[in-house]
């Protein structure tokens, strides 16, 4: 039997450990060793950072869960120092402008030179990667059809185009969005709407995620996407009948990034450690696999042709734009 001395002892130890505990929780966030990784990468790439990271820590609890990024940005947004996520990739650089608003990232020094162009003063908005959009068609499903291939915007308003194009969703998708203000840029507010009005019709669907246009063009459930370039590159280059074509108008982009989001205490070892290997020049290598660096003297673009170049996009990184431009999005077809 314990007597009372020892009772309120082993109470006051109690509440010791509760605390320690607690603390533990606020700091690390789910353990010294749990490390929450969300990405807006498709899912083909996340096993392959996951296996890089599992390699470098075996100690540490990783996992990446894949989130499109309108719905993790707005996931970070809702929870706030109360979210699960220790660490954000793939948020584009709109999105992540709007989390560092809120008050959501923490600052994180990694060491390494960016291009002028990519460099956040505070640290908190950390690039990644550039990606910029193709129009990707299925030459064998065009083939079936009796339709050649567009290559251009203006082109996709063929009446004969209606029904087989698909578009991510700008509302979900920062693939979906960097479409949407990359013709807003270049035929002005009243031109890029009514270009809109128009593909609106003839879009077949709008997908939730970046990725799904190029997929669904693959495998034939679609003749035409609005789509990624460097996984459009790669499914052309193993031989499937993929092609993909640079509109006569630019290229529309954005650069992606790896946040380090916060949760209302100091991140623990393991998550600032993880968060350290993601952002080193090696970890670049994996998770930028885009053909666009945005290392200072990172590789120049490989697998595009002599024609390509990049839209005007002023704005893109601007987190108040967006918000105004999705809620036109959103007023007018959804």
């Amino acid at each position: 039997m314990l007597n009372k001395k020892n009772k309120m002892l082993m109470t006051l130890l109690l509440i010791v450990a509760l605390c320690a505990a607690l603390c533990g929780c606020a700091s690390s966030g789910g353990g010294d060793n749990t490390v929450n990784i969300y990405s807006a990468n498709y899912e083909e790439e996340i096993a392959i950072e996951l296996a890089y990271l599992q390699e470098i820590f075996p100690e540490y609890n990783i996992t990446i869960t894949y989130l499109s990024s309108g719905n993790l940005a707005a996931k970070i947004a809702a929870e706030g120092e109360d979210t699960d996520i220790d660490i954000a990739m793939s948020l584009s650089s709109g999105y992540a402008n709007q989390l560092k608003d809120a008050g959501a990232l923490l600052a994180f020094d990694t060491g390494v030179e960016y291009k002028d162009e990519f460099v956040d003063e505070d640290n908190m908005v950390i690039p990644n990667g550039v990606w910029a959009g193709a129009i990707v068609v299925n030459t064998s499903l065009l083939e079936q059809l009796g339709l050649e291939a567009p290559t251009s915007y203006m082109d996709l308003l063929d009446e004969a185009y209606a029904g087989h194009i698909v578009m991510a969703n700008p509302a979900s998708s920062s693939t979906g969005y960097f479409f949407l203000q990359g013709i807003l840029n270049l035929y002005g507010e009243d031109g890029g709407w009514a270009f809109f009005d128009s593909l609106h019709e003839s879009v077949m669907m709008f997908t939730e995620s970046g990725s799904a246009p190029v997929t669904m063009v693959e495998s034939g459930e679609a003749a035409i996407a609005l789509g990624i370039d460097y996984q459009a590159i790669a499914l052309a280059s193993e031989s499937s009948p993929i092609e993909v074509i640079f509109a006569d108008e630019g290229a529309p982009y954005d650069y992606d990034t790896a946040l380090l989001i916060n949760r209302g205490g100091t991140p623990s070892e393991a998550v600032l450690n993880v968060m350290a290997a993601i952002t080193s020049e090696e970890g670049n290598d994996v998770f930028n696999n885009y053909n666009i660096s945005v290392l200072k003297d990172g590789p120049e673009a490989v697998g595009y042709p002599d024609s390509f170049y990049l839209m005007d996009m002023t704005g893109i990184s601007d987190s108040a734009l967006k918000t105004e431009i999705l809620n036109a999005w959103s007023a007018r077809y959804e």
